[in-house]
């Protein structure tokens, strides 16, 4: 594995390569087996013909009779149909072959990343995943069903025909040779540059689709701040640097097709002369000199298709040194069975990355069925809470406990089970309303559906054209904010967890009905462990407690109205939400 930061996703090496492809092929060895001897077999056809061709020259001038010429000729034009049928049969399970592969390196890749932890993800950046998860998966997928079979014919075609340039004679066959040589170095000194031009250009396709993203979902902080130049001119520096790269390749094409073409010029000329002065010579007949001379030239076919494919098998090798790089990345070891769901925040310190503390010896105990709303000034670290009440990312000191064990060594899927993180940003898959929903709950009927969606005040489902079967997306129906969140909380109903955390889940709610529906919900999540992250302060008024952060420590906690009496920081926030909401 190549060398990799904390920020970064890693890339495979030549092995880790070598080594996935040899799993890929393993896994459909019978098939690939098959592919393979229709194709050595349509190659050993097609070398057949100059073969006879030379015989028949040799023979008229021998006197072979017309009946014999006849059969001579008639093989030669069944070879042809042989080679066509073979070719193309072998292309045709070449093909499903590499269809089933791509369709397997998808799958693995997928359950992969799905399986990363969250904060690897964000740390490496959604553009860097976003491009592999598309463009270079994709890539691969193109590499196994259509460039790697195109390059496994010519290299077996070309394989045969320098074979049979043999067996016509071996002194030709020699001479055969005269380009190989060139082929070999030009080759050989192409893949050793092109290898890291190819992998810089798709990283560098990662940072557009990193930079693009990251101005896309950020375009109201970029008009606030004004900052639209700021964000184009990197997006400009990005694509002149991709540019950059795609030039390397140019450059690099430049010389190596020129050197490509005199790799089968050289041995026809070579053959054709020196052939020539041979049979002056008595060594070699004219069929033979003619049967090597019109291989070389077949010749020509295999290795402008191989070298033409290079370029493009060197794109989908960079792309797959990048999607296997994902399955190089170390697993995380969560092994710990929490007993029960008591949530535990004790002297709990915590940073971003190498920056400064954000939480200081905080400490904060929700009880179990309690309805927690945490507020604060922004920047407080009350989203951080959350983040680590999820298990996404571990404290610098103090522990984070759920059941009594950390909560970031619990499995993901059980730590799925038990606790739900509820954001502002909520994905409508484009799928059924139904099978949006049935992805918290598989065997959910119906009925549950529909009273999860009557539960967060979804009233805009009853006026669907087709109900639970619509379809979402922004191909058919488009959610709004507000509506896309309420799917989210349907599914957090739906999901059943012992512990709830919404950072801001209704925020996208119009003011008048988001009371209705923290209201509803709160009834849906009786008895479980809500922990609700609220700047808009009326879901606190309704909470069991409420805790304020402020600086990153724990400054009041107590219910609305012994905090108000109490004229701290709470009653502070509230009097100023009160002002601007009125």
């Amino acid at each position: 594995m190549s060398a990799f930061d904390n920020t970064r996703l890693p890339v495979a090496d030549r092995a880790a390569m070598t080594g996935a492809i040899k799993r890929l092929v393993a896994a459909d060895r019978r098939s690939f087996t098959a592919v393979l001897l229709l194709y050595v077999a349509a190659a050993g056809a097609g070398a057949a013909l100059p073969v006879m061709l030379g015989a028949v020259i040799d023979g008229i001038g021998t006197g072979w009779t017309a009946t014999r010429v006849d059969v001579i000729c008639g093989a030669i034009v069944a070879c042809v149909v042989l080679q066509l049928v073979l070719m193309r049969t072998g292309r045709r399970l070449g093909y499903r072959l590499g269809e089933r592969a791509a369709a397997r390196l998808r799958e693995s890749f997928v359950d992969r990343v799905l399986r990363l932890p969250l904060g690897t993800v964000e740390r490496a950046g959604t553009g860097d995943l976003a491009t592999r998860t598309s463009g270079d998966v994709g890539a691969v997928a193109e590499l196994l069903r259509k460039t790697a079979p195109e390059v496994a014919v010519a290299m077996i075609e070309g394989a045969v025909i320098i074979v049979a340039a043999f067996v016509v004679d071996w002194r030709l066959g020699f001479l055969f040779l005269a380009g190989m040589p060139m082929l070999v170095l030009a080759g050989r000194r192409y893949l050793r540059l092109a290898s890291p031009v190819f992998l810089s250009e798709r990283a560098a396709m990662s940072e557009i689709a990193e930079t693009a993203t990251a101005s896309a979902s950020g375009a109201t902080t970029v008009a606030a701040y004004r900052m639209q130049g700021e964000r184009r001119d990197a997006g400009y520096a990005r694509a002149a640097t991709h540019m950059d790269r795609l030039k390397g390749i140019i450059r690099l094409q430049t010389w190596f097709f020129p050197a490509t073409d005199l790799t089968f010029l050289t041995p026809a000329v070579v053959v054709t002369v020196v052939g020539g002065l041979w049979y002056l010579e008595g060594w070699v007949t004219v069929g033979e000199v003619v049967a090597v001379a019109m291989l070389t030239l077949r010749l020509d076919g295999p290795v402008f298709r191989s070298m033409m494919s290079l370029s493009e098998f060197q794109m989908g090798g960079a792309a797959m040194a990048r999607v296997e790089g994902v399955h190089l990345m170390p697993d995380e070891v969560r092994d710990a069975a929490p007993e029960g769901s008591e949530v535990r925040l004790d002297d709990v310190v915590f940073g971003y990355g190498d920056g400064p503390d954000v939480l200081h010896r905080l400490s904060l105990h929700p009880r179990r069925g309690e309805r927690l709303v945490v507020v604060g000034p922004s920047g407080a670290g009350k989203s951080t809470i959350a983040r680590l009440v999820a298990g996404i990312d571990r404290p610098r000191s103090g522990s984070v406990t759920l059941g009594g064990v950390p909560v970031a060594d619990v499995p993901l899927e059980v730590l799925r089970r038990k606790v739900i993180l509820v954001t502002q940003e909520h994905y409508v898959f484009t799928a059924s309303l139904r099978e949006n929903l049935n992805l918290a709950a598989p065997e959910a009927g119906d009925g549950a559906l529909l009273d999860a969606l009557a539960a967060v005040d979804a009233r805009w489902a009853a006026d669907l054209p087709e109900g639970l079967d619509t379809m979402l997306g922004e191909e058919f129906h488009e959610l709004n904010l507000a509506e896309s969140q309420q799917l989210a909380l349907a599914r957090v109903i739906l999901a059943d967890p012992d512990v709830v955390i919404l950072d801001e889940a209704t925020a996208g709610i119009d003011p008048g009905s988001a009371g209705n529906v923290e209201a509803s919900l709160a009834a849906a999540l009786h008895g479980r462990t809500v922990i609700a992250i609220a700047h808009q302060l009326q879901a606190a008024e309704s909470a069991d407690r409420i805790a304020v952060v402020q600086d990153g420590r724990i400054a009041e906690e107590g219910p609305h109205a012994d905090l108000l009496a109490a004229g701290g920081v709470y009653a502070e926030l509230y009097t100023a939400w009160k002002g601007v909401a009125a």
